[in-house]
This record gives structure tokens, sequence and C-alpha cells, in this order.
């Protein structure tokens, strides 16, 4: 029972004649065949160079904004870091001085003397066999003022309170 030919040994169900496809199935490979097929200049909506110009105008404007994102940007932060940098240094330079000179006072405030000078200094203490005196200021207040409009109204009767003063001092002496 050999056939000729065979190629293989795959029985095969016996095919049936194409049929010529349906109106239905034409018109779906029509529409299909008019999408592939180029659109003829005449009923383009955007003439071919017009097409290509947005294109490349698009490709411009991505190349710009990546540009910027990796360039610019970067570039920008990085020198305005650089600034903050130098600005902190500086603080942390003026901290260092501060605590230089807190460690210094901390360090004289271990020694006995230094408890003296503080307590006389902040609280007053004096030790025994010392005597204290507290220099007062002058009690005159100076009248040191510019001339000219509201000064000279002040100076007037700063002047009239001072000789009130006096007259009434040489009239309480006997």
């Amino acid at each position: 029972m050999s056939r000729g030919n065979k190629t293989t040994s795959i029985p095969r169900t016996k095919t049936r004649a194409k049929k010529s496809p349906t109106k239905k199935a034409r018109s779906k490979i029509a529409s299909a065949a008019d999408h592939t097929r180029p659109t003829p200049r005449s009923e383009r909506i955007v003439p071919k160079i017009l097409g290509r110009v947005a294109i490349g105008v698009g490709a411009l404007v991505v190349l710009i904004s990546f540009g910027n994102s990796f360039l610019v940007l970067p570039a920008t932060s990085w020198f305005g870091q650089r600034s903050e940098v130098s600005g902190r240094e500086k603080e942390l330079e003026i901290i260092r001085k501060a605590n230089d000179e807190l460690q210094t006072e901390v360090d004289r405030l271990k020694t006995t003397a230094g408890v003296q000078d503080a307590a006389r200094d902040e609280l007053g203490f004096i030790l025994a066999g010392e005597s204290r005196r507290q220099i007062i200021g002058d009690n005159r207040a100076p009248v040191d003022l510019p001339n000219g409009w509201p000064y000279d109204l002040i100076t007037q009767i700063v002047t009239i309170k001072v000789a009130e003063v006096v007259v009434e001092a040489s009239q309480q002496t006997p």
C-alpha cells in the first residue's frame, strides 16, 4: 500500500476543498489592505516634511530634558551644596571656638581659686577678714542732647528740675 513519495508517517485527515472567502471575509481583507499600503500624498492630513519636523522637535525636547535632568540640575545642586558646606564649616569653627572657651572656663572652675572667683563675682561672697565696698556710679545724669525741637524742650525741663533739686538741697542743710 505504498502511495509513492511519502514524506511522513503521520496519518492525516482528508482535507476539504477550500471554499472561496465570503463577502464579510473579503471586506476584512480589503480593509486590512487599506491600512497597510501607503496613503497617497493628496490624501495625507499632515505633509511628510511637517511630520518629520514634528518628530525632530519632539526628539530635541526629549534631548534637552535629558540634558537638564542629568547635567544642569545635578550641577546646580552640587554648587549649592558646596556653598552650604562652606557655610556649615564656618558655623562649626565658631562652635568649636565657643566650646574651647567654655572648656577653659570649666577647667578654671575646677580649681579652688576659680571657685572663689566665681563666688565673689556672681554671688558677692567675701572671705573672712575681707571687707566689701560697693561703688555706685555718678548720680548726675548727663544732659548732652542735640539741638532741635523735642530736645530743646527736654533740656529746659531738665535744667528746671536740676535747679529745684539744688534749691531743696540748700534749704535742707543748716
